[in-house]
């Protein structure tokens, strides 16, 4: 942080997990620092409570952390501290995850339950809307990464870029009905919001529930 300051350089902080970060993220934008900041899909959901077993689909870097954290995540997110939602998506063949904790490589699945972590944490409780879910995991991560004719407003003209939703839908998530050819789920057997209905890209049909 201070060496972005000192330098006018841009400094994005990748997966902010604790209370503390949090802090100094804030600290450093209160100075002017050009400072983004970054969380995770699971750091949002997911607490060390789930490390009591040993499983190593819950193993993952930084680690899961506790409730005083997840809050300050989840506030951080909800007022503009932290920028970006980033799903840190780390498929891995079942062997690196077998064996003991300690040799277990460190990462799980993200992807396909990114938008339900953060309907769960974030919306369903009343922090955030709609419109600040699209800032977080659309617009604000393509302003950020300079990703052109991605995260556009819905106007005649723009590149039909789109997910199509149902926002009440809710299933219980099942690791083999996965996309992934990894198993790797840290959400598998939680009842979370399941909105995906369509994706379109470059207005084309990617994705249907129904196909």
């Amino acid at each position: 942080m201070q060496l972005a300051e000192l330098t006018g350089g841009h400094l994005h902080a990748c997966h902010i997990t604790t209370a503390e970060s949090v802090e100094v993220v804030r600290w450093a934008k209160a100075r002017g620092v050009q400072v983004t900041a970054e969380v995770t899909p699971h750091h949002l959901l997911l607490d060390s409570q789930h490390l009591r077993a040993l499983d190593t689909t819950f193993k993952v870097n930084p680690p899961l952390r506790g409730s005083e954290d997840i809050e300050a995540l989840r506030a951080a997110l909800a007022d503009g501290t932290i920028d970006v939602i980033g799903t840190d998506h780390a498929p891995h063949d079942p062997a690196a995850k077998q064996g003991d904790f300690a040799h277990a490589k460190p990462g799980m699945l993200g992807l396909e339950q990114a938008l339900a972590s953060v309907l769960e944490t974030m919306v369903n409780t009343g922090r955030m809307g709609w419109t600040d879910v699209v800032r977080v995991m659309s617009a604000m991560p393509a302003r950020i990464t300079g990703a052109s004719g991605q995260g556009g407003a819905l106007r005649p003209g723009e590149v039909a870029n789109l997910v199509l939703v149902d926002p009440v839908r809710r299933a219980r998530v099942d690791r083999e009905r996965s996309s992934s050819a990894s198993r790797n789920n840290p959400y598998h057997g939680l009842e979370l919001p399941d909105p995906i209905e369509m994706t379109f890209y470059s207005g084309h049909l990617s994705y249907s529930r129904r196909s």
